[in-house]
């Protein structure tokens, strides 16, 4: 009896009209370089301080849409990576539609728990957090635009899936600073491989080889506190 034929529904996060920028410069990263994707050119604008930087508060956003958690997130990680180098404030944006595609009470319910939680996790630190809950379709057009407008750069989430990667390709046409995506999915990064697996068996090779390396680089698991 044969193998059954495994092949992913995707090898890579974007797809081949993407347009692909270089990574910026951030010295002593700790997040792996192929999970993540900057998605437009604006360059980092100057800090509030300097004598062109008249805008403030020049804070660095992590747009949090799919990775909805604290602890062992790469995508927060490296909005505090950034907050550190640029010596800027961190704002946490966690926004909630009202009309996304399958929206019911339970799913807003669990949303809504868990951003009493964040709420109540990050009070008292250094880390600013801004839940946003629409109460009307539309309602929050605009407003990461808003705040990136006085941002310095904006981390967000990198999930293929739902209607997430039309949200961030929107946002990178619109945004004047920086705008990275972070994959923080899985174990396995989802641009590790360029390769298509047309068998499990194969597949399952690959993943045995690397798994040990990327094991021994996780992200931490309280990346706002250290």
């Amino acid at each position: 009896m044969s193998e059954p034929r495994f092949t992913p529904t995707s090898t890579g996060r974007a797809p081949a009209s993407d347009p692909v920028f270089p990574l910026l410069e951030l010295p002593g990263s700790a997040v792996p370089p192929d999970r993540i994707r900057r998605l437009n050119d604006a360059p980092v604008p100057p800090g509030p301080d300097s004598e062109a930087g008249a805008r403030a508060p020049g804070w660095v956003v992590y747009w949090m849409t799919g990775q909805r958690r604290l602890d062992h997130n790469w995508a927060l990680e490296r909005a505090v990576e950034w907050a550190r180098h640029l010596d800027a404030p961190l704002l946490v944006f966690e926004g909630l539609r009202v009309d996304y595609p399958h929206a019911s009470r339970r799913l807003h319910r669990f949303c809504l728990d868990g951003m009493a939680v964040h709420r109540a996790r990050l009070e008292g630190t250094r880390i600013g957090y801004f839940p946003w809950v629409e109460p009307e379709p539309g309602a929050g057009k605009g407003l990461l635009a808003a705040l990136a407008a006085r941002a310095r750069l904006v981390v967000a989430d990198d999930v293929p899936t739902f209607f997430l990667p039309r949200m961030l390709r929107a946002a990178a046409a619109r945004l004047q600073v920086p705008l990275e995506a972070v994959d923080a999915n899985g174990i396995l990064p989802l641009a590790e491989s360029d390769r298509i697996f047309t068998t499990a068996h194969s597949f399952r090779r690959h993943i045995q080889k690397r798994l040990p390396a990327i094991l021994e680089s996780g992200p931490r698991p309280h990346p706002q506190m250290g």
